[in-house]
Order: structure tokens, then C-alpha cells, then sequence
């Protein structure tokens, strides 16, 4: 069931955390047209999504009945929602729904459609509801159950002032029919029938499922995204070089970063080569009567191994332009659990970002390259663990990142036994607080009795 309601400019922010049920990432194995890792479905489970979108007549009173937060914060919630929109010189009063485009709508239509979930588990305990914003999706084997779903989320959504818009929704399966596989959050979505040495695996390894999951690029977010290239490039005619190129690098750098935990690289060469056949008619109309060879050997140079639409290496604002495929593919680890930012977790959350608040950047950079693991020990951080930077050379005016490791307290003093480097006493496998007393002290009488 999805719901493709939410049209902010944020809404490209959560497929990274997409469930889909009982898919799981798959580490695959290359092959022709599938050179990526995927997802497969554990079990017998195919999965049917609903696509159920909402309307934006969110109740104000219930949903600031959900906000489980201090008076001063609920109060200013309640000031944005009912702040009105001003177009022109009319002011347009907010009775009910939350300000779409902004930047706390998603968190707004979270806090609203919150218990959606439970609502859908409690009937149906196998089903896997999956939400972003308003647009969510239930997965599930069975046809009548999704039905039933839609049922239960009619009820359920009409209780906060929501209600469910038919037009946009259909059932579709994502192995069979005319249309596998559905579209949700910029990506599609659907099954493959695959050999023996391509396919899936079952739950915990076991048996092949005959198909794999895969998650590629919308192809229309793929030709809006080349279109939108296109003006920028047509309106650039007269412009500079470098101008066009700093204009044109946001766009591919941005677009291919959200893209890049799919299977997109194959997109990612054609986006290139297309652009280049753009560029092209871009030389060609500001020479017409110059030869092919002329314009590339003008406009494009060799970097590396490839020639790259840049500027020349003497302009004193050179810029080159970025390529789809220069953006490496990173397969994304789901968040465990009920995982939080605010859940005081600074070792999940620094191993999983490189950034948290309540440490240093350089510790938490340590973390995040080391993947929570100790160097010297090989096991993973713990929160409560005492955790130390170590100079690898020993050398402490050496503070290259490159000299840098994580490790913890007591690995730490181990190292610098092994290494013989200087250890003061009484900090040896003790808390940094903590001090020994020495064995032995030499003691002699203030004055000397006669």
C-alpha cells in the first residue's frame, strides 16, 4: 500500500530505510545486467503493495494529541500549525490540515499518521507496513487481507480528518501481471525471475527463491531529472563554460547521491552519455562552423582516463563537470530497531553518521571508518565501553588521521605495554579516575630523636 500524496521537495529521504516486508539485502552475485547487490523475499511471501494515498485535511487537536513533548514545545507546534498562509496581501486562516512544502511537514504527517502501524499488525500480525510522511506501503501474500487493510486504514484515517483517494490506488503484485512491482519514494520496485546462480536466497540463507528484489530509479524521475538537465543546458547557450558547469554539477551530484543505494549504475551510464550528446549540441551551436574535433578538443580535456567536459587548465575559475557514474554505489544498512538520534546511543550513531554532539568530530570520525570496531581487539564498541584515540607510531606531534585509531581503554594500555611507551602508574586496565597506590613508599622521620 502506498501512498503518494506528499509532493515536498524532502520527500527523497527514507527509501534508504525501506523494509519491504520480509526483504532483506542480499549480498548477490554479479552477473549480465545485474552487476549489484539486491533484495529478496524470505519465505513464500511476493508481497502485493497497496497504493493508498491520503489527503492533507489533518485534525490539528488530534494530532497535537499524539505530541508527547514538554507544554513550550507543544505550544509552538500548535503556533506553526495555525499560523495561516498569506498569499499576497490575504490572510488565509488554518483550521485543519499541516503546511505542505515545508520543511516540518514530514514530521508533522509523521506525528499524525503515527499508530497507522499497529493499527493494520494487531489484525493481521504477518503484515509489513512501511511509511514515510503520508506515503506508506503494506506488503502481504495474501489479496483479501490488503483489501481488508484498506478497510481498516479507511476507518482509522477518518478519526485525524484523513481520507483515502481511490483514483490513485490499485493492488499490484511485484513478481506477476502486466505491471510487477509498484513505485515508491522516486524508486521502482519489483521482482525478477532469476537462474539458479542469480537468485535469492530464502530466510537465513536457505534455498533459492527463484527471483531477487531489486530497487532501480523511477524511469520518470529519470527522464524529469534528464529534462531538467536539458533547460539548464538550452538557457546556458550564451553563458561561459565554467558557468554552465557550476550550474549543471548541483543537479547531477545531488540526484546521483540520492540514487546511489539502488541499482543504478547502468542509469547512471546512460544519464552520462546522454548528457554528453546534450553538451555536444551545446559546442555545436556556439560553433557552427567549426568541426567535431575542433569543439572537443576546445570544451573537453582528459582527466585521467577520460575526457571531461572542463575548462582549461589556465582559467583562473576552472571547473569540470561531475558524472553520474563518478558517484559510488553504497549499499545502505537499515536502522536497528527503534534506533533514535536522541537516544543518548553516541556510538551507534557516530559509527553510523561519523557525527554526534556529545563527542568530538575526531572520535567520532574514527568510528565511523573503523566501522565500531576496536583495532586492536576486533570487537565492536559498546556504549558504556571506555573508548581512546591512539597514536599508532607512538608519536603523539603526529596527529595525521592516517596515525589515528580507535581503541578501547584497556586495548589501549595493552598496546602501549607491548609497544614499551611510557604508561603512567596506576592507570594500567583502571578507570581514567582511578588511581593505584604505589607498592612501596620510602618514608623518613620529619625530626630526629637524640
Amino acid at each position: 500500500m502506498v501512498d503518494r500524496g506528499f509532493n515536498s521537495p524532502n520527500r527523497k529521504c527514507s527509501i534508504r530505510d525501506f523494509d519491504l516486508a520480509r526483504l532483506r539485502v542480499c549480498p548477490g552475485k554479479p552477473g549480465a545486467g545485474n552487476p549489484h547487490a539486491g533484495f529478496y523475499l524470505g519465505g513464500e511471501a511476493q508481497g502485493q503493495p497497496r497504493l493508498l494515498p491520503t489527503d492533507h485535511r489533518i485534525d490539528h487537536q488530534a494530532l497535537l494529541a499524539k505530541v508527547q513533548a514538554p507544554p513550550r514545545i507543544r505550544r509552538q507546534l500548535k503556533a506553526w500549525l495555525q499560523a495561516g498562509i498569506l498569499e499576497g496581501d490575504h490572510l488565509s486562516p488554518t483550521t485543519a490540515g499541516t503546511p505542505q512544502g515545508g520543511s516540518c511537514s514530514p514530521l508533522l504527517a509523521l506525528i499524525a499518521l503515527h499508530g497507522m502501524h499497529e493499527a493494520i499488525t494487531q489484525l493481521h500480525p504477518h503484515a509489513r507496513v512501511i511509511t514515510y510522511a503520508d506515503d506508506g506501503v503494506v506488503l502481504h501474500e495474501d489479496r483479501q487481507m490488503l483489501e481488508h487493510a484498506q478497510e481498516l486504514l479507511k476507518t482509522w484515517l477518518a478519526q485525524i480528518g484523513l481520507s483515502l483517494n481511490e483514483a490513485k490506488s490499485s493492488i499490484r503484485h511485484t513478481l506477476e501481471g502486466d505491471q510487477p512491482g509498484f513505485t515508491f519514494l522516486g524508486f521502482d520496485i519489483r521482482q525478477y525471475r532469476m537462474d539458479k546462480h542469480q537468485s535469492g536466497k530464502g530466510p537465513r540463507g536457505h534455498g533459492r527463491l527463484g527471483y531477487k528484489t531489486l530497487s532501480k530509479p523511477a524511469k520518470a524521475n529519470v527522464t524529469d531529472h534528464l529534462a531538467e538537465l536539458g533547460r539548464i543546458i538550452k538557457r546556458g547557450r550564451a553563458r561561459p563554460q565554467g558557468l554552465l558547469i557550476r550550474q549543471l554539477n548541483p543537479k547531477i551530484r545531488g540526484w546521483a547521491t540520492y540514487y546511489r543505494t539502488g541499482v543504478s549504475q547502468a542509469v547512471y551510464d546512460r544519464l552520462d552519455h546522454l548528457t554528453w550528446i546534450k553538451l555536444r549540441s551545446w559546442a555545436r551551436w556556439r560553433h557552427p562552423r567549426k568541426s567535431i574535433g575542433w569543439i572537443t578538443r576546445r570544451y573537453w580535456h582528459r582527466l585521467g582516463a577520460r575526457l571531461t567536459f572542463t575548462t582549461s587548465a589556465t582559467d583562473p575559475h576552472a571547473a569540470s563537470l561531475r558524472a553520474h557514474s563518478e558517484v559510488t554505489i553504497v549499499r545502505h544498512g537499515k536502522i536497528q530497531g527503534n534506533r533514535s538520534p536522541y537516544d543518548g546511543d553516541w556510538v551507534y550513531w557516530s559509527t553510523r553518521q561519523g557525527r554526534h554532539p556529545m563527542i568530538s568530530a575526531k572520535l567520532a570520525w574514527l568510528l565511523k571508518t573503523q566501522q565500531g570496531r576496536c583495532r586492536y581487539c576486533g570487537l565492536y564498541f559498546q556504549h558504556d565501553d571506555r573508548i581512546e584515540v591512539d597514536h599508532i607510531n607512538g608519536n603523539h606531534r603526529d596527529a595525521r588521521s592516517a596515525n589515528l585509531q580507535a581503541l578501547h581503554g584497556h586495548c589501549h594500555n595493552a598496546k602501549t605495554r607491548e609497544h614499551r611507551d611510557y604508561l603512567p602508574l596506576g592507570l594500567r586496565d583502571k578507570h581514567q579516575d582511578t588511581e593505584e597506590r604505589r607498592e612501596a613508599k620510602v618514608s623518613c622521620a620529619a625530626l630526629e630523636q637524640r
